[in-house]
């Protein structure tokens, strides 16, 4: 991961101790998730959860400010309906633009899939967008139409969960602890991220 910023003149940290404003920023998935519901069975008594930021690489990408990094969550689990209590932990690696040119209300949009999504969802209305993503938005007509204009982005490639929200866009894939963060793929995510944040911001 060092020889991988170094070639492309970005800055490399082991560590991102020193990078808490940036989880605040990017504030939302997979950071900053929902209480659970009363209702869940089984209802979980959560405890202190713990977050870790690593191999922390921050550069230019197409004339933005870019950063990727491995983020992990540990969750302590005082009780997890059945008696039983431990530590859970869930790994991501995280690729983002920041200081766009204008901020934009939050938009977040994710793969659908059979387990219940963290936030609730509106339709925009195409749908070939509304049966493979799941949308979360503060202005659902705003959303549906960035959304119908972006359609054809979203359905040529990969489905990949991200969120723009005030000047920041960013990216999430579940990973596990080794080998850590695809390399091979940081620039196809850091892409997908440039180009939809083009497509909402003409002048981005």
């Amino acid at each position: 991961m060092r020889a991988f910023a170094a070639e492309r003149g970005w800055t490399f940290a082991l560590s991102g101790e020193k990078e808490g404003a940036l989880l605040e920023q990017l504030h939302g998935e997979p950071f900053h998730l929902p209480e659970p519901t009363t209702d869940a069975f089984p209802y979980p008594v959560l405890g202190r959860h713990r977050h870790r930021l690593s191999d922390v690489m921050h550069g230019g990408f197409r004339d933005r400010s870019a950063v990727v990094f491995t983020y992990t969550r540990e969750q302590e689990i005082l009780d997890d309906g059945f008696g039983r209590r431990g530590r859970e932990n869930s790994c991501h690696w995280i690729a983002a633009l920041l200081d766009l040119p204008a901020p934009v209300p939050l938009l977040q949009v994710t793969p659908r899939t059979p387990a219940p999504a963290a936030y609730p969802g509106v339709t925009t209305g195409d749908p070939r967008v509304d049966e493979r993503f799941h949308v979360h938005a503060a202005d659902a007509a705003w959303a549906a139409r960035a959304l119908r204009d972006l359609a054809p982005a979203l359905l040529d490639r990969p489905a990949r969960a991200w969120r723009i929200s005030s000047t920041s866009i960013l990216t999430w894939t579940w990973i596990p602890p080794t080998p850590g963060i695809p390399l091979d793929q940081v620039d196809a995510a850091l892409d997908h991220l440039a180009t939809v944040a083009g497509c909402l911001m003409p002048s981005a």
